[in-house]
């Protein structure tokens, strides 16, 4: 029998780099973003409808456009939680991707459910700078995409770190319930630094059934609309080959446009399709 983390580690290991190397098909036309603010105001994300914890809303501070030290980024109350240096914006100078948690105690909530007794709540948000004249622009901040926990019984999304690679940046994140549900997932986002904005590039996904064993295990390439999918269980030892398919080639969404990346995932209704011999 196979562990289940291993057949997650294996996908991501095996389709990191199919993104990358893949030739490109040709792009549809992208809208161009915003350009980037003089300064990023401070921002407050209401938790919404339905809070039985009385979760605080997120207050997300006030940032500079432009800074040398990334500590500047993280004032009283924050702190980096990741720093990544590379070149995603294929310019030849380094970027940099950080990602930021809050440390405020009053979004450690009490909980009287499923799951610890002292909850935290206490958001993220991810930063894109771009290297510039010995200092960065700051680009974009996303807060949704690596989403606030607000479930007791879910794990921390973000169990392992990000990266960057041959110009691409990777975003793993995880899913697991300790109750009301059967699946479990891992999946990768890739993003590059396009068109004025950090787009989707690639997705993998891996999947498990816990109550049957079945497995899902399926990469896309969003530049060429290349799609790999392997289905198989847990029991067994060798998996079968992988289907091969092409969906459409179509404009590069924004990391701003995906909502919460547990939520989003490119190929959930894609059929398996066999390509023709």
């Amino acid at each position: 029998m196979k562990p289940t983390t291993v057949i997650a580690a294996c996908l991501i290991l095996a389709a990191c780099g199919r993104a990358t190397d893949a030739s490109e098909a040709p792009r549809a036309a992208v809208p161009q973003a915003a350009a980037p603010p003089s300064g990023w105001a401070r921002e407050v994300a209401p938790v919404g409808d339905g809070n039985p914890l009385n979760v605080p809303p997120a207050v997300y501070p006030a940032m500079p456009a432009r800074f040398t030290d990334p500590a500047a980024l993280a004032p009283k109350g924050w702190r980096i939680e990741h720093r990544l240096s590379g070149d995603i914006s294929a310019d030849g100078v380094a970027d940099m991707v950080l990602v930021l948690k809050q440390n405020d105690p009053a979004n450690v909530v009490r909980n009287e459910g499923f799951g610890p007794d002292a909850f935290d709540t206490n958001p993220r948000l991810l930063i894109v700078a771009l290297g510039r004249d010995g200092g960065y622009d700051l680009v974009a901040r996303n807060h949704t995409f690596i989403g606030r926990p607000l479930q007791p019984t879910l794990d921390d999304a973000l169990e392992s770190a990000p990266e960057i690679q041959n110009g691409t940046l990777s975003i793993p994140l995880h899913f697991f319930t300790s109750a009301g549900g059967w699946t479990m997932f891992n999946s990768v986002s890739r993003f590059r630094w396009r068109d004025d904005a950090l787009r989707l590039v690639g997705h993998d996904y891996s999947e498990v059934a816990r109550n049957t064993g079945q497995t899902l295990d399926r990469s896309v390439n969003l530049l060429t609309g290349r799609v790999s999918t392997v289905r198989s269980t847990i029991d067994v030892d060798k998996d079968p080959p992988a289907v091969w398919s092409t969906r459409p080639v179509g404009p590069l969404l924004t990391i701003d446009q995906l909502g919460d990346g547990l939520e989003y995932n490119p190929t959930a209704d894609d059929a398996d399709v066999e390509e023709p011999a």
